[in-house]
């Protein structure tokens, strides 16, 4: 119950208040304490989160002090940070009238309001506890704005952002907070102004001055995110996540030599970083280097055996140098340390498929599609497979599916008409025929390479011709 005694600060001379209250529970006995050192056993054991034995002992003080509005206050507060708003409501009408004047008692009735969903009300709670506030404002503010924040009500959490920062220019907290959440409300331009701000005051935070680079790399500002990222590095060199933003930035940039030479610098102050060596071996695999890209994966395997990625790494290489068995090799090890992830059975359905081994490869694809649903290349790629396999009805099951997660995609409709065709169904055929013109007239043409049996088919060519664009002149075939 209690813990770290040899470490407490006892400038308020609290620890004989602590061991007199635990002598009285372990002794299941009797003691009277007033309502200052109950605050103190409270505030002991909320700074220790043990929030079942604080909400015991502000039972036992209302208990002693049936008269103290204060401490049913304090119980309300627990009651709020243990999940249970609607109970601290009811405690805190019970004191409204005696607490009236009392800003927490209003700030405390606005958080557990917003909890319950009445923002409004609570919105009049948190105006009435800044009105009465008369220290720390910013404090309070900021309570209020963490508040709306963890409901995700970022608007209302940056206006009472802007109330704490007004009162505490120099407070970083919410200088971040601001930050962070004027980005999450798609407005980077504050975003950037906020974390400059809070830089101003701290020159030497790495955090800040990567998400600063985060922030202009999301508008499109490669020079500024880039020194920015550079910032972060010269004031930590271990701080290892703005080697990989700045990595990253470049990868996306097409910029592969350079990302290299980054994640270079980080081996160097993190000589075991598999992530780092997977992300070389990404490099140098799109730079047609295949010999260095086996090479860095095979150097994260030596750190462990387990690094997954450095497994489907090598398989994605021996894939594309044709070494097809040394492929599904490679990724069924990846598959076997990561069997819930729809990407890795997808590279092996990938794999299979390359090796003509058809029937594994339906299966790979339809688990990747078990786990991802939302994954179209999958369902398209195992809907072909089924076809070329003459499983045309489990293909247009698959595609009818896929239907459900992309109901305005052409391809599907374009696809299910040839598949129905070649069943002999007509009528559905031109059924899925019609939607499909309906979305990209032009997307038959697709189809007749695809499915050339179609192109010649007089019921298609009827469909078309009557579903024909004006500006959009179809040429028949000769």
């Amino acid at each position: 119950m209690f813990s770290d005694w040899d470490n407490y600060d006892d400038d308020f001379g609290t620890l004989d208040v602590l061991k007199r209250y635990q002598d009285m529970i372990i002794g299941n006995s009797h003691s009277f304490f007033d309502l200052c050192e109950y605050e103190c056993i409270i505030d002991y054991f909320r700074d220790q989160y043990n929030y079942r034995e604080a909400v015991d002992a502000v039972c036992r003080a209302i208990k002693q002090h049936p008269e103290a509005s204060s401490m049913k206050l304090r119980y309300s507060q627990l009651l709020i940070e243990t999940g249970k708003p609607g109970k601290a409501i009811s405690v805190l009408k019970s004191i409204e009238s005696v607490e009236n004047h009392n800003f927490e008692m209003h700030l405390s009735k606005g958080l557990a309001l917003n909890i319950t969903g009445k923002c409004n009300e609570a919105e009049s709670s948190f105006q009435r506890a800044l009105m009465m506030c008369v220290e720390d404002k910013d404090e309070v503010a900021y309570e209020i704005a963490q508040s709306f924040m963890q409901l995700e009500m970022n608007e209302l959490a940056v206006k009472y952002l802007r109330v704490a920062i007004q009162h505490n220019p120099a407070n970083i907290l919410v200088l971040y907070d601001l930050a962070s959440t004027y980005l999450k409300i798609d407005n980077p331009q504050k975003s950037i102004y906020y974390y400059q701000k809070y830089l101003d005051l701290d020159p030497f935070a790495e955090h800040v001055w990567d998400n600063l680079g985060l922030v202009f790399d999301s508008i499109g500002n490669k020079d500024k995110a880039e020194e920015s990222f550079d910032y972060a590095l010269a004031v930590n060199p271990q701080y290892i996540p703005a080697y990989f933003d700045k990595a990253e930035m470049l990868l996306r940039n097409n910029e592969l030599c350079r990302a290299v030479s980054v994640y270079e610098e980080l081996l160097v102050e993190d000589n075991s970083n598999t992530k780092a060596m997977c992300e070389m071996g990404y490099c140098f695999h799109q730079m047609g280097l295949y010999p260095e890209a086996l090479d860095f994966y095979r150097q994260a395997l030596i750190v462990t055996s387990e690094c997954s990625e450095a497994w489907l790494g090598l398989g994605s290489v021996y894939l594309n140098m044709g070494k097809f068995m040394l492929s599904i090799n490679m990724i069924k090890k990846a598959v076997s340390l990561q069997p819930e992830n729809a990407d890795y059975w997808f590279m092996l359905g990938k794999a299979y498929s390359s090796a003509r081994k058809l029937n594994k490869a339906i299966l790979a694809f339809t688990k990747a599609s078990e786990l991802n649903p939302y994954d179209y290349d999958t369902w398209m790629m195992c809907a072909q497979l089924l076809f070329k396999k003459r499983r045309i009805p489990e293909a247009i099951c698959m595609l009818q599916q896929l239907l459900e997660y992309n109901n305005d995609d052409p391809a599907i409709y374009y696809r299910l008409a040839a598949y129905f065709a070649y069943e002999g169904d007509l009528s559905a055929a031109q059924k899925y025929l019609k939607q499909g013109l309906r979305l990209n007239y032009q997307g038959h043409t697709e189809m007749f390479n695809l499915f050339p049996k179609t192109r010649t088919m007089q019921i298609f060519r009827q469909v078309i011709d009557n579903n024909h664009q004006p500006d959009r002149v179809f040429k028949k075939s000769r």
